[in-house]
């Protein structure tokens, strides 16, 4: 009798214990057991091509986010630029100064809000650039006044990307990067050989 009392005492402790785990950190433990699942892939690292109302062509480069739980929403979900780094002389790539975290633009920008509810998957602007232009930029709602993140002739940038929503937080930067040769072309196969975007991983 004794022995069944200790291990009747021992499952109400440890249920006592379960409780207390999941009132401090319920939302963490819901998150990765129950939570969304998100992550970058590329949507068109093509380009696509458009005529703006002065006939000036721009070319789009489209991420997209997928959530491999589609059956709960990350609520509130945004794609944030955190850091980035640009190529030096000797090929290094060393960190440039951000002065805060910067949204990135939910295609379609005319109708999309700068944070959605995402299910299943949702595409990104994530950069341009524009006929006559002399770089390329990411796409972002807003540009701080010594935003330094543009990529010039013969330059390359890596942009690390972090993705937030209430009930998700990327466990680590996806890092893609932007290399141009400086040559612009309307014909995107010609393009895609002047400027690539590729993803990569760090040390």
């Amino acid at each position: 009798m004794e022995m069944v009392n200790t291990i009747i005492n021992l499952f109400i402790a440890l249920g006592t214990l379960s409780v207390a785990i999941l009132a401090i950190w319920g939302d963490w433990v819901r998150s990765r057991l129950a939570g969304p699942r998100l992550s970058l892939v590329p949507q068109n690292f093509r380009g696509t091509f458009m005529r703006r109302k002065n006939n000036a062509g721009v070319i789009f480069y489209l991420l997209r986010v997928k959530n491999s739980r589609d059956w709960v929403n990350a609520t509130n979900c945004r794609v944030m630029l955190k850091t980035m780094w640009r190529r030096d002389p000797d090929g290094i790539f060393k960190e440039v100064h951000l002065a805060c975290p910067l949204v990135f633009v939910w295609s379609p920008s005319e109708i999309t809000p700068a944070y959605l509810t995402l299910r299943r998957d949702h595409v990104l602007d994530f950069g341009r650039i524009e006929e006559g232009s002399d770089h390329f930029l990411p796409e972002l709602h807003v540009y701080t006044g010594n935003f330094d993140g543009y990529v010039h002739a013969n330059e390359a940038m890596r942009y690390g990307l972090e993705i937030e929503s209430d009930n998700f937080i990327s466990p680590r930067l996806q890092v893609f990067e932007v290399a141009w040769n400086g040559i612009w072309s309307e014909d995107l196969d010609r393009m895609s050989q002047n400027l690539q975007i590729r993803e990569v991983t760090t040390e």
